[in-house]
């Protein structure tokens, strides 16, 4: 009887039991700051919460803590958040370029060339720097993903715990409560550290990091109905090295982050309960680490245990949230419409096709991954976003934003290459390369380059996609560039010649998928070498050479310089026709290939390639022998960026290596060694194995953020020990 007097008077209240405990209780309000890396030490904090029965009524929460917060808000458990941190790959995570092997083969090839070192937007305005380092393309599609099971809740109080989640408008200054709209887009706002991550626009306001007008929103806490709250402060890491740019940087945003952390900490009355974890040495940017802050937040908790306990409840008083892990299990998304905003100049058909989702079809995780990351790859967005529109027939409308990226479509970027052999040889490379993009709704390109150093360049290429596929294209290209090469004679290097050489191609070509493509062309190129050490007399001053070419290229490695599967095959045929402007007629044959084995830690790369001019053994023949997109690994060529020069070429190299050890975002370093042969013949009656020059080397390699490094001691049959030095791409 007294049961039923209780539940008419619920009734009758209007109240929920859950509510209705709420009434007779202090409501208790979570406040979760910011910290970058070590801020995932909160995880740890919900940990002990959870455990002793401490119920949250509202969160509110700023970057990590935002993060950290809306998992928690969105019906995660504190075992859930923590499988999530330990399975998260946090350094990839923080890097925007997909992966090279969903790549197109153009794409493939800009992407491994020479100017990698630095990109940047050009206009008539002036230079375009992106909005920050990181555009933040993977870590959008990852919270979507994490948040999908509330992806439809636009009214943040809704949540299974209401959240609000903290930015500050960076034209004023002001602090933004984010309390509804779109989850995902809101935590990704409340993270955009400024200059790391680039900004969010929400409602026509640029939003960053609520570090810079509030990193610990208590006071939003209390105007959400918190009675008591409970905050989880970071903090600052103490006795940061000033060293370097990025450090500095962080230390402002620390004292930035100290001043607006004060104010809100000053607030706290003795009902309040603050906790802070030992997080030591992790930093902002120690992503390699997060896994170590979690029981440090359990130990920051455990010292505040005693206070905490004055606000547990009985287990079956915890408030009741809403779960949602069943909707994220057995219930395929099947996709009625997918619907483009697309800022770029490329059309819309060719940025549906790379996207490769179609109405109709079930929603596939990894499939869209994918595909935004191709249409990212393009080159044209600084970020490539998506949500899921619920339909009243169950289907959903998936709505693909493709955001112009900020440097615009006219890219200046940068390369260089050192090489030393610590006996007063050194050398270099240095260039620059302009690429005007989105010429056509296709997305035909102008590509200027120039280099200068050991080899001068000068080259220009327009690459014209013929449809919006991208599949079939025309390149027309001229060219300019001089060059060393060697001539041998058996083990000896009798001579080095420097070429000049002018030239222009135009190719018809086709992708065939991702990996590989075919060429047409016919081409002209007038080379005048001039003999700059030896004494080999040359049967003329110049030479022509003209006719048409067919070639066939194909890349499946995973990387550009430190591969650990796949590799890359090159065969091309070339017939010099004298009616077209050739010194003789003439048919060359061209194949090179590399292999990447790789078990573990431990990679076995083989690599070789062959040049044979088939009819006519008069003349010279410069051939590919270390040409731009070699894998370079281990610098085997016993004279740096030399060609062989000769009418029949072979060449050939086993690398092993291993890697020893992985300084986060600095560099992946390895260890090797590596055999190798090649030679050079004039006549085909003098080509013989026994006349193979070795070469062998020992090294110490490391894959850096701006380029690769290699440095060892090499011998080459003929040539004493050397130590060499080389850094960047040889081009």
């Amino acid at each position: 009887m007294k049961f039923l007097v209780s539940l008419l008077l619920l009734l009758t209240l209007g109240l929920s039991p859950a509510n209705a405990d709420t009434e007779q209780r202090p409501k208790i309000g979570l406040v979760l700051g910011g910290g970058g890396a070590a801020g995932v030490a909160h995880v740890g904090v919900l940990k002990v919460l959870e455990a002793n029965h401490i119920p949250i009524d509202v969160i509110a929460g700023n970057s990590m803590g935002a993060i950290v917060g809306s998992l928690y808000a969105s019906g995660m458990s504190a075992a859930d958040i923590e499988k999530v941190v330990h399975d998260l790959d946090w350094i990839n995570l923080f890097r925007d370029d997909p992966s090279y092997q969903i790549k197109s083969y153009d794409q493939k090839q800009q992407s491994a060339d020479f100017f990698s070192a630095f990109s940047l937007g050009v206009s008539k305005d002036g230079v375009k720097l992106p909005g920050g380092l990181i555009d933040g393309q993977r870590l959008m599609f990852e919270l979507r993903r994490l948040l999908k099971p509330v992806d439809r809740v636009t009214d943040f109080d809704r949540l299974p715990i209401p959240f609000r989640a903290v930015a500050t408008d960076i034209r004023t200054g002001e602090t933004v409560v984010l309390k509804q709209g779109n989850l995902a887009t809101a935590v990704r706002a409340s993270m955009s550290i400024p200059g790391l991550f680039a900004p969010v626009t929400i409602d026509n306001r640029l939003l960053v990091d609520g570090l810079v007008s509030n990193n610990l929103p208590v006071d939003i806490a209390r105007q959400m109905g918190a009675d008591i709250v409970i905050v989880s402060s970071i903090p600052p890491e103490a006795n940061r090295k000033l060293d370097s740019a990025l450090d500095i940087s962080l230390q402002s945003m620390d004292l930035l982050m100290r001043k607006t952390s004060d104010t809100q900490l000053a607030s706290l009355t003795d009902k309040d309960i603050l906790i802070q974890p030992p997080v030591g040495d992790i930093g902002n940017l120690a992503f390699d680490r997060v896994a170590e802050t979690i029981p440090r937040g359990v130990q920051g908790a455990n010292a505040t245990l005693g206070a905490l306990k004055k606000l547990a409840v009985l287990p079956e008083q915890m408030p009741r949230r809403a779960s949602v892990q069943p909707k994220t299990v057995g219930r395929p998304i099947k996709l009625a419409r997918v619907q483009l905003e697309n800022e770029s100049s490329l059309s819309d058909k060719l940025v549906l096709q790379k996207l490769g989702i179609q109405s109709g079809e079930v929603l596939d995780d990894q499939r869209l991954q994918a595909g935004l990351d191709r249409v990212y790859s393009l080159g044209y967005f600084s970020l490539v976003d998506y949500h899921l529109t619920p339909r009243p027939d169950g289907d959903y409308d998936l709505n693909v934003m493709a955001r112009k990226a900020d440097q615009g479509d006219q890219r200046i970027s940068t390369g260089f290459a050192l090489s030393d052999d610590f006996n007063g040889d050194t050398g270099y490379q240095a260039g620059v390369k302009y690429v005007r993009k989105g010429l056509t709704t296709q997305g035909t390109e102008l590509r200027l380059q120039g280099v200068i150093g050991e080899r001068i360049l000068a080259k220009a290429e327009l690459h014209h996609p013929l449809q919006d596929g991208k599949e079939t294209f025309v390149a027309p290209s001229a060219w300019y560039q001089e060059r060393d090469a060697s001539i041998l004679q058996g083990t000896q290097q009798v001579a080095e010649l420097r070429a000049s050489e002018g030239g222009a191609q135009f190719d018809v070509g086709r992708a065939l998928g991702n990996n590989a493509e075919v060429r047409a062309g016919v081409f002209y190129q007038h080379i005048t070498p001039e003999v700059k050490t030896g004494t080999l007399t040359l049967p003329d001053d110049s030479l022509a050479e003209a006719g048409i070419v067919l070639q066939y290229q194909s890349d499946t490695l995973d990387s550009v310089n430190f591969p650990t599967k796949g590799g890359r095959v090159t065969a091309a045929y070339t017939q010099g026709i004298q009616e077209m402007g050739s010194d003789t007629d003439f048919s060359r044959i061209e194949l090179k290939g590399e292999r990447v084995l790789s078990r573990d830690k431990h990679r076995l790369i083989v690599s070789g390639q062959v040049g044979a001019k088939a009819n006519n053994d008069d003349g010279l023949v410069f051939s590919a022998s270390n040409a731009s997109g070699d894998l370079q690994t281990g610098r085997l060529s016993f004279v740096d960026n030399d060609q062989l020069v000769g009418n029949y070429t072979l060449d050939g190299s086993l690398t092993y290596m291993r890697q020893l050890a992985e300084i986060p975002q600095v560099a992946k370093v390895h260890v090797g060694a590596s055999v190798g042969g090649s030679q050079a013949w004039q006549q085909a009656n003098e080509v013989s194995l026994s006349d193979l020059r070795a070469t062998g080397s020992v090294f110490l390699g490391g894959e850096t953020p701006i380029g690769p490094a290699f440095i060892g001691v090499r011998k080459t049959e003929g040539f004493d020990h050397e130590a060499y030095f080389n850094f960047g791409r040889d081009f």
